[in-house]
């Protein structure tokens, strides 16, 4: 069991994240970003308790600064990476970032956060970035992310040590990406397609997670390519002892499916079929394990029309209709997540 003067310590710390607070005299500007084991994040609601004491097994460690200045722009400085956020008295904004291949500048900035985190809360918005990779090959991408705070819980990080009040965003982000060595030909260039799914835990008045997973799907043409699933534990850098456990050398191939795209490699948990029915998706399924279902229909544009998410308990002759009756006649990517496992399908309304 950790000493609870450490938790309290961790609370302290990590409450400071990403907005200039001094604690004890020393500002805070760090913390250590390790991989974890990618899992399940289960369904939404209300009273939800993690479990997270067996998924913190580290398997690499960098280190994430912080850097605010006095107008209220933030530089956050990770591995290959630097994102530029600005803030408003309640919204983190993403303005811009930069690696060694690439460069983006948000024209349409994209909307990254909005404090303080309550459950129920959502927003949606559309954001463009014009960019340059390696230095000569314009680029764009376009698309819509939605931001719902769709869980409060607690977070076990080992037995006596709980973190209460804890918040769950969940972000959806679909977008187009169009490569052109001429920028003039990008409205007509070929299209790449992404939809991210993102989960992070956030305790009260932090403004980075205290844990985070995403599952990345990109497509060619709305055709699927691959799906890559990515999960850390941030943890201020002093804090790290305590919390992150040593990779377990004897885990199965099981235990490590999320850290490259391996997922199709997994069981399929769900037997599906799709049909449409004039603007009506309808999706009739199997489960053979309980299941957090998300379904997401977006355009070949990459832009996010509909969005759906439930639970189900493991059983037979299940379906679902998603209603796109709103929706232009066209061809549609039709994205399904179950428990981390990515299928899509195009379907015609």
């Amino acid at each position: 069991m950790y000493p609870l003067n450490k938790l309290k310590a961790f609370l302290l710390i990590a409450a400071g994240l990403l907005i200039g607070t001094e604690l004890h005299g020393q500002a805070v500007d760090s913390l250590q970003k390790n991989s974890i084991r990618y899992f399940s994040p289960g369904n939404g609601g209300r009273n939800k308790v993690w479990d997270f004491s067996k998924k913190l097994s580290s398997k690499g460690s960098a280190q994430v600064m912080f850097l605010t200045d006095s107008t209220g722009v933030v530089t956050v400085v990770e591995t290959g990476k630097i994102s530029y956020y600005r803030t408003t008295p309640d919204t983190l904004i993403l303005f811009g970032s930069e690696s060694p291949l690439e460069k983006r500048v948000y024209a349409v900035e994209k909307v990254s956060k909005r404090f303080p985190l309550e459950y129920g809360d959502s927003i949606g918005d559309n954001f463009r970035c014009e960019g340059m990779y390696c230095g000569n090959h314009p680029f764009r991408e376009s698309g819509t992310t939605t931001i719902k705070v769709d869980a409060i819980g607690s977070i076990v990080l080992a037995e006596g040590d709980t973190i209460r009040d804890v918040r769950r965003v969940h972000t959806v982000d679909a977008y187009a990406i169009c490569m052109d060595l001429d920028s003039a030909a990008l409205d007509t260039a070929r299209l790449t397609q992404v939809i991210d799914e993102r989960y992070e835990w956030f305790i009260p008045y932090s403004q980075y997670p205290i844990v985070e997973e995403m599952t990345s799907t990109t497509y060619d043409n709305m055709d699927i390519i691959g799906t890559t699933k990515y999960a850390y534990c941030n943890l201020p850098e002093n804090q790290v002892a305590y919390y992150i456990t040593p990779e377990d050398e004897d885990e199965t191939d099981e235990e490590q499916d999320g850290f490259s795209d391996e997922e199709q490699q997994s069981p399929d948990i769900i037997h599906y079929q799709i049909e449409t029915n004039g603007k009506v998706v309808v999706i009739t399924y199997d489960l053979d394990a309980e299941a957090t279902i998300t379904t997401i229909v977006a355009k070949h544009t990459g832009m996010l029309c509909m969005s759906r998410q439930w639970t189900q308990e493991a059983g037979q002759g299940y379906s679902a209709q998603i209603d796109c009756n709103g929706l232009r006649p066209g061809m549609y990517i039709f994205y399904i997540n179950v428990n981390g496992k990515v299928y899509s399908d195009k379907v015609t309304l």
